[in-house]
């Protein structure tokens, strides 16, 4: 007998959705220009330059696999536990550039969308960050 499709399951299958799709396109996005993406993160003056190089390769690489392990609820506990501590970074970077009044692109999807609304992209990390540890703590 099949599994009847309850709300809650909805709910939880729309949630892996909105994460994961969210983040593997964001990733993807990164994952093309990776140069663009560490010059993003350069701009918020957070980390010295090399390592702004390592984040700008190795952190959509990070975020893709975790987004495609939500979606294919492969390893999902821990996929789920590392997009949360990336949404708290992010929100921390995003505050840290909101709060200082840097004009910067957040570089989320990538450098092609450049314009930036520092308040927006915050609350949709902090909002995604909900959304993981929801799922992490239904999981």
């Amino acid at each position: 007998m099949a599994a009847r499709a309850t709300p809650l399951n909805a709910a939880d299958w729309f949630c892996r959705l909105v994460l994961g799709g969210t983040f593997a396109w964001a990733a993807v996005a990164k994952i093309l220009d990776p140069q663009a993406f560490a010059a993003d993160i350069d701009h918020f003056r957070l980390l010295p330059y090399p390592l702004t190089l390592a984040a700008g390769v190795y952190l959509p690489w990070l975020e893709l696999v975790c987004a495609l392990a939500v979606l294919a609820r492969w390893r999902e506990r821990g996929a789920q536990g590392v997009l949360a501590g990336l949404c708290v970074l992010f929100c921390v970077a995003l505050a840290s550039a909101w709060v200082r009044g840097l004009d910067v692109s957040c570089g989320c999807f990538g450098h092609a969308a450049a314009a930036t609304n520092l308040p927006l992209a915050f609350a949709r990390s902090f909002g995604l960050g909900i959304t993981a540890v929801l799922l992490l703590r239904r999981s």
